[in-house]
């Protein structure tokens, strides 16, 4: 709480001061925002349920016989509240200068929430070139992304990520342009055997690199991508993985149709129910680890302008693993570190699948949502190919209402 104080008490301060410079200008801007949420059962999710992953598989009280996570929820907070600030400045090296801090009150502290940071980068922007260093979306993200009151925006579906990073885009056209990027992580990070961590990508030495290629019209939007990771487990392996994402969006008068396709390894950092495992080699006695492999896409039809319709559907399919995964002879488990799986059970996320729609009604200043979704989710028992059998389906009905004050 201290710190929130004294940002605002320096933010304050020195706003005046900047404001009255011809050095930089600042534009603050940000919304006043409350979410409510019912679950009909038990979900993984981050900020106290404002940010819902996926419904948690069957979870039986030996000694009462029921599901334990068949129980509902439902609560209202105003965590997702935001304030940011752009800033523009003198022309350097003959470019005209940018920069932007943004953060919402969805950190996690011993007071409770505190400040987040969500974007802090700067900007150099030429004729035909714009470079950033900072934090941004990650690129995996892109530019072509669902509408919906949720705040996930089709996550586990849709790669969903911020991160430290270097971007260089250069325009061949007016509608043709290319991106090269080296990421780092922070605030979303690879699973391992040590947790979700950073330390897994920064001591592999090697940022993770993305090229990719985006074309403009009137009306379409149409880029694709390609990104590679390397990670270092533990102090003897290293790990590296290969990752695709093409997306499109076709837009007219007051309708959108858009959708995007991921295929991809170890993509726990970009929220996606996917990971990697340990396989053995007996010949030389030694572990070292693989990649499991995911497809994930959705669409997205969206109709309006002050009352907005959008209707979302999402599906995520589990491959299997590259090599076969190493499973204990006394224990029959196998180490996995992904979102989606559980050790204790050896129960994994084989298919995922989601609808929803979303009723928004936009004042110049105040926006209404309403979303209700469902998602079904087949868990099945892992086995040494990566995918699961014993499967079974759970649902969750999620219904989200929200009200947001912009300024």
């Amino acid at each position: 709480m201290r710190q929130n104080v004294l940002l605002l008490l320096l933010i304050s301060v020195i706003y005046p001061s900047f404001g009255n410079s011809p050095k930089a200008n600042l534009e603050f801007y940000g919304f006043v925002r409350n979410d409510f949420y019912f679950n009909s059962r038990q979900c993984e999710e981050g900020i106290d349920g404002v940010f819902n992953f996926f419904p948690k598989p069957v979870s039986k009280n030996l000694v009462i016989g029921i599901d334990e996570n068949a129980v509902p929820q439902a609560n209202m907070l105003s965590i997702a509240s935001r304030l940011g600030l752009n800033i523009k400045g003198q022309p350097i090296l003959g470019a005209e200068s940018s920069g932007k801090i943004e953060f919402d009150f969805a950190g996690y502290g011993v007071a409770n929430y505190v400040i987040r940071i969500r974007h802090a980068y700067m900007q150099l922007k030429w004729q035909e070139s714009v470079l950033q260093v900072g934090q941004n979306w990650h690129p995996m993200f892109g530019s072509v992304v669902p509408i919906t009151v949720s705040l996930n925006a089709g996550m586990p579906f849709q790669p969903f990520n911020r991160s430290p990073q270097l971007r260089f885009t250069y325009n061949l056209s007016n509608q043709l342009s290319v991106t090269g990027a080296a990421v780092y992580q922070m605030q979303y990070t690879s699973s391992g055997p040590k947790g979700f961590s950073p330390n897994y990508l920064r001591n592999s030495l090697t940022p993770e690199l993305f090229a990719g290629a985006e074309y403009k019209t009137d009306h379409w939007v149409n880029g694709l991508g390609i990104d590679y990771k390397a990670i270092k487990p533990d102090d003897n392996n290293r790990l590296s993985s290969l990752s695709a994402i093409a997306y499109s969006q076709y837009t007219k008068n007051k309708f959108m149709a858009k959708g995007r396709v991921t295929i991809g390894q170890n993509l726990s950092d970009q929220l996606l129910a996917n990971g990697y495992g340990m396989v053995y080699n007996p010949s030389s006695n030694k572990f070292f680890y693989t990649n499991m492999n995911i497809v994930s896409s959705w669409v997205n039809f969206v109709y309006g302008k002050k009352f907005q319709i959008s209707v979302f559907g999402g599906y995520s399919h589990n491959l299997g693993s590259s090599l076969d995964l190493y499973q204990t002879p006394l224990t029959n488990k196998i180490s996995i570190y992904s979102r989606g799986f559980y050790s204790d059970t050896q129960e994994m996320i084989n298919r995922m699948g989601r609808v929803s729609a979303t009723l928004l009604y936009n004042l110049p200043n105040l926006t209404f949502g309403l979303e209700y979704n469902l998602t079904g989710v087949e868990y099945g028992k892992i086995k040494v190919n990566g995918t699961t059998g014993n499967n079974y389906f759970i649902n969750n009905h999620r219904v989200v209402g929200s009200v947001s004050y912009h300024f």
